[in-house]
């Protein structure tokens, strides 16, 4: 077995052989030169070589990706003769971060980091995580899967989140592609860091029950039969999407709609909007509910006052349906 140290020299002599033109190739691929540098990505003279860091800094083994102008059927990363699955991201953990996104794919994992997304990624593929890694991560508060749009990477990530139930899978919106990966919602889509900040707080945000607003925010719900029929009426066949656009603009992201948040001041959308639910959330201010609710906190109604409001919202709205 090789000695980290001498992995450590063979590492910086290919980062010392990196060529312009395969620097310019990773600036392009959304990898600036201080995240090439920092992690000491290099050049063997035919392929790109990808250092892989351990627990205590020390180089385990290097990956080997292919070159821009290599065509062939050949394999797009190569690890060396009978190297082990390693975590990559080793580096990232030893900061004990407060969140992770679990990624698939080392320039993935490199991408996300040069965002300031904390990340990590097996380096053997979409279903090669490792059950140990499991007691690692159990420190970390929010862990996050985002894996490729294609049938290894769901599965992948199905796996990932067995190990670690805490975890939560991002969906990558339909237009990066059915192969769509992390690397092409910031490159070829040009998304944004808010952009994904977004995706990360819908995939926080599935399965979680909608939490109560503080008592000094709105008035209480009321316990009356009556009220709690007309109030899930509404919630079933009022559009709170169609309330909110009378406030704020809107605009489609994977399954959730965004915008800046009608409630409080702000320069970049944090205010989500879920149709299949008909609820919201804002990652800003930090309100949450249905369509009774917003009208509360926006227009400083009652519950009933809302509640009449919205009924007759969908009355007017369903007689000028018909009358055109």
């Amino acid at each position: 077995m090789i000695h980290p140290s001498i992995w450590r020299g063979v590492a910086e002599r290919y980062h010392r052989d990196l060529p312009p033109n395969i620097r310019r190739y990773l600036n392009d691929r959304g990898i600036p030169d201080k995240t090439v540098d920092n992690h000491l990505l290099g050049w063997s003279g035919s392929r790109i070589t990808i250092p892989v860091f351990g627990r205590k800094g020390e180089v385990l083994q290097i990956r080997y990706a292919k070159a821009p102008d290599d065509t062939s059927d050949a394999p797009k990363v190569l690890s060396q003769v009978a190297a082990e699955t390693e975590l990559y991201g080793w580096d990232t953990l030893a900061q004990h971060p407060k969140r992770i996104v679990i990624c698939e794919g080392e320039f993935d994992r490199l991408v996300l980091e040069a965002r300031g997304f904390p990340a990590v990624t097996s380096t053997g593929g979409a279903k090669s995580f490792r059950t140990e890694w499991a007691s690692v991560l159990a420190g970390v508060r929010r862990i996050y899967i985002c894996f490729d749009r294609d049938e290894a990477g769901e599965e992948g990530a199905k796996r990932v989140q067995a190990i670690l139930p805490q975890a939560r899978i991002v969906k990558l919106p339909t237009e990066v592609g059915s192969k769509g990966d992390v690397t092409d919602f910031f490159v070829t889509l040009g998304r944004t860091r808010v952009d994904f900040e977004i995706l990360l707080a819908a995939a926080a945000a599935e399965d979680r029950p909608i939490a109560a607003a503080p008592p000094t925010t709105r008035t209480p719900r009321p316990a009356s039969k009556a009220d709690r029929h007309r109030a899930d009426w509404v919630r079933k066949h009022v559009s709170l999407a169609e309330i909110v656009e009378n406030y704020t603009e809107l605009r489609a992201s994977g399954a959730a709609l965004v915008g800046r948040c009608p409630l409080h001041e702000e320069r970049s959308a944090s205010f989500t909007v879920y149709p299949t639910k008909n609820n919201f959330h804002c990652y800003g201010c930090g309100a949450n509910g249905d369509a009774i609710t917003f009208l509360e906190l926006k227009e400083s109604m009652s519950f009933k006052a809302a509640l009449e409001a919205l009924e007759r919202y969908h009355l007017t709205h369903e007689l000028f349906g018909s009358a055109a």
